[in-house]
């Protein structure tokens, strides 16, 4: 009789536990039942947003409800994770993360309002991409070595433009200027877009972004890659060198981008979101849009962008210090 009655027990345990469960675990189980916002960092129509709206379809269809690509942009980066961080953990705002809200934002902003380590999770890694500098088409130091040569003998007289200071495009050319000794100018736009006109207007003659960004203005030969980030040529500009191959290796900078929840929330929702997105990621149509702009889709593991992350953290640290970019 006792046996009997504690095998009872036994199997009623599962209902009582579920009975008992706090409602924002009952409530994950059935999660979305509502629209989802993803706060976006970077303005419409640039290569982030676009990775973001990508993927936003896919978990619309996947999930069954909206996913809503909402820009927050400024602050580089801040304003828009500040804003995930600080929404309730259930689910229903997620962050685009990236170089900015997680690697830079801490030595930029002398009390950021919020904490990338603890306020924010990370659900799951979407991939990388390299950044791109072109030129006009008439510019004369179109390569590496031609540019180092001309910054030396003109310090201070050849400008670029890229989207604000603090970002991965424009600290790649910090630490180009670093590693060369060159002085160039910094004019700081809110978009590569914007960079990008100023640069066919004839105002500035170089341009610096994520490759993505600058892919439409290089195909109708309007701008000419000098080199790209990557460890290796893209494979959207075979022909064009890489900064490692100019003699550099440790000038290979990618912008890269996940998938980050507010610090809570639930764990069947954050896997819910990882294995969408891992299948969208997987998805040929994403793949071949993702591809075309020179973004390529990741594998790692939460552990390995933990070690990444804190990795990218002192690195850029470092570079912001050696070229004198006070907190704000």
């Amino acid at each position: 009789m006792k046996r009997r009655q504690f095998a009872i027990a036994l199997s009623a345990l599962p209902f009582a536990e579920r009975a008992l469960a706090p409602p924002a675990w009952a409530q994950a189980d059935a999660w979305p039942q509502r629209t989802v916002r993803i706060v976006c960092p970077f303005t419409p129509g640039g290569s982030q947003d676009n990775i973001a709206r990508r993927l936003a379809a896919k978990l619309t269809e996947y999930l069954g409800q909206s996913f809503v690509v909402e820009n927050r942009t400024g602050a580089g980066g801040s304003i828009a994770a500040d804003i995930a961080a600080k929404s309730p953990p259930d689910g229903y705002t997620m962050l685009l993360g990236n170089i900015g809200s997680h690697a830079l934002v801490p030595h930029l902003y002398a009390r950021p309002a919020y904490n990338a380590f603890t306020d924010l999770e990370t659900v799951v890694w979407i991939g990388t991409q390299p950044n791109l500098l072109c030129c006009r088409p008439d510019y004369p130091y179109d390569t590496i070595p031609k540019l180092i040569a001309a910054a030396k003998a003109k310090p201070g007289t050849i400008s670029y433009g890229s989207s604000g200071l603090g970002t991965s495009p424009s600290l790649t050319m910090e630490l180009f200027k670093q590693r060369t000794g060159v002085d160039m100018t910094f004019i700081s736009y809110r978009g590569a877009a914007a960079a990008a006109a100023d640069v066919l207007a004839g105002h500035v003659p170089l341009v610096i972004s994520n490759i993505d960004s600058l892919m439409g203005q290089v195909s109708a030969g309007k701008l000419k890659p000098v080199a790209t980030t990557g460890a290796t040529r893209s494979t959207v500009l075979p022909e064009t060198p890489t900064f490692v191959e100019a003699g550099f290796p440790d000038l290979v900078v990618t912008s890269w981008s996940l998938w980050a929840v507010p610090t809570g929330t639930p764990a069947p929702i954050k896997e819910k979101i990882k294995v969408a997105t891992e299948r969208a990621l997987g998805a040929p149509d994403v793949i071949t849009s993702m591809k075309a702009g020179g973004f390529e889709p990741g594998t790692m593991s939460l552990a390995e962008v933990d070690t990444f992350i804190k990795a990218e953290h002192k690195r850029w640290g470092e570079v912001i210090r050696g070229a004198g970019i006070k907190p704000e």
